[in-house]
């Protein structure tokens, strides 16, 4: 059997997974009719999403919408919805532009979203209007062998690291999947195509290729075409997806789908590969934000930046730098030297600047030495403010660019070399240390 065949095989749901999904669908739409009724509105249900067009891999989720005529206040759209939602799923409060409920129903994992029921995009009120048009654009064009080749191409995504297009991903949306199918019309196609993409590429559905945007790819949204639907992709996330194509292209196999599990290295593996390199690993642990994934990311990932600015600023040279966020944060750092010298070379002015006599006078008395002309411009050697990262970090961190929900550096602990390696920061430097494609593990 040809390896997509045997792909595919695996990912076709089972009869008794859609009877028992269909059925639920049947009860939750039925259900939360009963709940609108009692409202006196004259709302509507739509189920989108990847259930709706049957190109969901894996266990599914179900996404319905609630749709509320444009003439509703924006705050009664958001106070019924959510009392709509509490009432259905008795579920948790999650917020993207406006709040929306999720909750499980018989098994399922349900988002229960409010949006505004329009005739066209130019009524548009927040993102998620969008969804009912990028269901039906979908579902008005794809056909059962298209359904297919999404699913390969949604568990090739998943399988090399590089779908979702939430925060923590930063990778391709199931929408943008839908309409790479339905350009290039089958999964190796795209990778054919795919493997020849460079950063800046501009497309639309019909396959014209154009200039394209501030981001590595701009693919035109055909029911809105002011939206770019790759947005939330990442340089790093599509150059690693046209890496995947190409090697798959040239040895296909299963592990593009299915990667093996990716196995935490131990203590000793770990201080064998700093010592080899001659690194120093710096951990930073911080107490996580109560927040949702979406608003988290971003800010860890600020923070990670932030720091790493504020080492290099100091002369710590930064190799690499990468973070895990389980019960707290880890930002983990790869320092070529954890240690400094007492002394550094400061710059100055030009010789001819009139700030030339501020700068001698100062540091003849306090440099570590007597300022000198490198052709034009004026250096001395002066005493180093932080030598260790540690003192700095401690000192300084709140001075760096943080994310709004870590700017007070709560619960924070940093440690360097020899104290990094405990069992708390295996995965964190783990992540460091395996550079290894999923499909290589």
């Amino acid at each position: 059997m040809p390896l997509q065949d045997e792909i595919l095989s695996r990912l076709r749901p089972n009869q008794e997974l859609m009877d028992r999904l269909s059925g639920a669908v049947d009860r939750l739409c039925s259900r939360t009719k009963e709940v609108i009724a009692g409202t006196g509105m004259p709302l509507q249900t739509m189920l989108v999403g990847s259930v709706a067009k049957g190109t969901f891999v894996g266990n599914p989720d179900i996404d319905l919408f609630l749709l509320f005529p444009p003439s509703t206040e924006r705050a009664q759209l958001e106070r019924v919805g959510l009392d709509i939602g509490k009432e259905v799923l008795d579920g948790e409060t999650r917020y993207a532009e406006h709040p929306y409920t999720h909750g499980v129903f018989e098994g399922f994992e349900v988002d229960l979203v409010p949006c505004y029921h329009l005739s066209d995009l130019g009524q548009l009120r927040s993102a998620v209007d969008r969804t009912p048009f990028h269901t039906r654009y979908v579902l008005s064009r794809l056909s059962e062998v298209h359904r297919e080749q999404v699913l390969l191409l949604k568990q090739f995504m998943k399988g090399v690291g590089v779908y979702g297009a939430e925060a923590r991903v930063q990778g391709f949306s199931g929408y943008l999947t839908e309409l790479l199918i339905l350009t290039y019309g089958d999964f190796s196609s795209l990778l054919h195509e795919a493997s020849g993409w460079r950063p800046g590429l501009g497309l639309d559905v019909e396959g014209r290729r154009k200039g394209g945007g501030p981001g590595p790819l701009t693919f035109t949204d055909p029911v809105d075409p002011k939206r770019n639907v790759a947005s939330a992709l990442s340089l790093d996330r599509m150059a690693l997806f046209i890496h995947a194509c190409r090697e798959y292209l040239r040895r296909p196999d299963e592990r593009f789908f299915f990667p093996r599990e990716r196995e935490v290295l131990g203590l000793d593996t770990l201080r064998e590969a700093f010592r080899l390199r001659g690194t120093a690993p710096l951990v930073v642990t911080l107490d996580r934000p109560d927040m949702v994934d979406d608003n988290l990311y971003p800010q860890v990932q600020r923070s990670l930046q932030g720091l790493r600015k504020l080492l290099e600023s100091y002369d710590f040279k930064v190799l690499d730098s990468t973070y895990a966020v389980g019960r707290d944060v880890r930002l983990a750092y790869e320092l070529e030297n954890a240690h400094l010298p007492p002394g550094r070379l400061h710059q100055g002015p030009p010789s001819w600047s009139e700030n030339s006599p501020e700068f001698l006078d100062k540091w003849r008395e306090n440099g570590l030495g007597q300022p000198f002309l490198v052709e034009d411009r004026w250096y001395v050697h002066i005493l180093r403010e932080f030598r260790e990262p540690v003192s700095l970090l401690n000192t300084k961190g709140r001075e760096a660019a943080l994310g709004n929900g870590f700017r007070d550096l709560g619960g924070m602990r940093v440690v360097v070399k020899g104290r990094t390696y405990r069992e708390s920061n295996r995965q964190v430097l783990s992540r460091m240390v395996d550079k290894r494609e999923n499909w290589r593990v």
